[in-house]
């Protein structure tokens, strides 16, 4: 990619194309509803009015910040499920900060349109934007964090970096990051691995305008400010049973629920599977490519360790079955493409190959990205919800997924758990019982399948069973 010849006429080009991009890729995302699609997001619908740890509104550890943020849209937009307008707008200005990060540091500024077509070609992008969750949000901050502190510390002593110490302080710089690392923890509290390796990583690159150490300083003091505020807030809601609350859900997170998923492989097989199915087998190949490359060149050291100190977390302590743990990959994967693509183009003979391999990888993710969306314009539980809801006489439906959901959306029916399998079983042995799985069952009648929307978003099975569990009764969909 060549530098056009008058910069104005370039910078037009790119802001019309940036534009395009951003809005056609988010237009066409507006096709979906904005709706609540997991348990998770629905205790975030229900912190809007209350905010209970204890009652699951949200679930611990709370997340005070995208609470704000939530309630902060619904005084303006008055939408009942705010949260997911929040993760909506929060994966648009995602987009924008890759722009403008990349923007400022290539001199070839077409490379930083392509990290923005790159961003929106990953297959998760949809599901960050209609989760409901806090990802996208803590993940917009940390992009903030980057912009304000120029995240590359081998450019510390270029001229951008003279320019904002001209202006402001070292001191007002590492408080301002600091506040910045701070409301993306009071958003997600897991990204602290992230802000972590991100603080101590700096430590071990020269700062021309302040002494590390007393950067890292104040920046802990920012971050234990807006913690005290967060921990008052949820402690004036909940008052000491939050510990208790924090100490039951650490231990389920990491002993049941955190790191287990529906097959016995470990978790790295696991994670693989995932980063397969968001990435393609050939994409992760590329993608991993670049991020070796990526370590090995100064320019994008620091961002590569970032995203390998991430994968290391994610493997010890988040579920692979969550693919929106990727999120982080999905902002500094394109970051780096970028910016080591442009890297090697100031070599003339390598741009050809450089043309082949971008082309190459935009093709692969977006072809793959495509593949992953359906034309149902209703979240999976939504779709069963409506599909129940025309079932005049009470039932029994016992899922392992979207518990809370479910008896949110179908109050004359009695839905249990099958995590709870004594209950369950003691129900079922009652009465003939719908089965809505996560998982397709194996020598069963699939009376229907709600099919997510996209990448990430599960499909649901419905199957009958007869009193006695002998066997699988079909029900004809037409006749409900």
């Amino acid at each position: 990619m060549h530098q056009l010849n008058k910069p104005w006429r370039a910078d037009l080009i790119i802001g019309i194309s940036l534009i395009v991009c951003i809005a056609g890729y988010f237009g066409l995302l507006n096709y979906y509803s904005f709706d609540i699609s997991s348990d998770d997001a629905l205790y975030f619908q229900r912190a809007l009015s209350h905010f209970s740890v204890l009652e699951f509104s949200p679930h611990f550890p709370g997340y005070p910040g995208f609470v704000w943020l939530e309630r902060l849209i619904h005084s303006v937009s008055q939408h009942p499920n705010s949260n997911v307008v929040v993760s909506f707008l929060s994966a648009i200005a995602l987009t924008f900060s890759v722009f403008i990060y990349c923007y400022q540091r290539i001199k070839t500024k077409l490379w930083a349109l392509f990290a923005v077509l790159l961003f929106l070609l990953q297959g998760n992008i949809a599901e960050l934007a209609f989760n409901g969750l806090s990802d996208a949000s803590a993940l917009w901050f940390f992009s903030l964090y980057l912009l304000f502190t120029r995240f590359t510390p081998t450019l510390t002593a270029t001229n951008s970096g003279t320019t904002m110490t001209s202006t402001i302080t070292g001191t007002t710089v590492a408080i301002i990051s600091g506040l910045l690392l701070a409301l993306c923890l009071a958003t997600r509290p897991s990204y602290l691995p992230l802000a972590a390796s991100a603080m101590l990583l700096t430590l071990f690159y020269p700062s021309k305008y302040q002494s590390n150490y007393k950067q890292l300083g104040w920046q802990i003091i920012s971050i234990t400010f807006i913690g005290l505020i967060c921990a008052l807030y949820v402690f004036m809601q909940d008052g000491w049973a939050y510990l208790e609350e924090g100490q039951r859900f650490t231990q389920g997170h990491f002993a049941i629920w955190g790191n287990t998923a529906n097959t016995t492989d470990s978790l790295l097989s696991q994670w693989l599977t995932a980063l397969i199915n968001t990435y393609s087998a050939f994409g992760l190949g590329l993608l991993t490519l670049i991020l070796a490359i990526g370590l090995y060149v100064t320019r994008t050291r620091g961002l590569s360790i970032l995203a390998c100190c991430w994968l290391a977390w994610i493997i010890r302590g988040q579920n692979p079955e969550n693919i929106r743990h990727l999120a982080v990959f999905s902002l500094l994967l394109p970051i780096i493409s970028a910016q080591l693509l442009e890297h090697f183009d100031h070599t003339q003979r390598l741009r050809p190959g450089l043309t082949i391999f971008s082309t190459m990888l935009l093709i692969t993710l977006g072809s793959h990205s495509l593949k992953q969306f359906t034309a149902q314009e209703n979240a999976p539980v939504l779709q069963a919800s409506q599909f129940l809801n025309t079932m005049n006489k009470q039932q029994l439906i016992i899922s392992n997924y979207n518990i809370d959901n479910l008896r949110h959306n179908l109050p004359q029916h009695v839905v249990l758990d099958r995590h709870y399998q004594n209950s369950s079983n003691y129900q079922t042995q009652q009465q003939g019982y719908w089965r809505l799985s996560s998982n397709q069952l194996d020598n069963e009648d699939l009376v229907a399948q709600f099919k997510g929307r996209f990448l990430g978003e599960r499909s649901l099975y419905l199957y009958y069973f007869d009193p006695y569990h002998l066997t699988p009764y079909y029900l004809d969909i037409q006749s409900l």
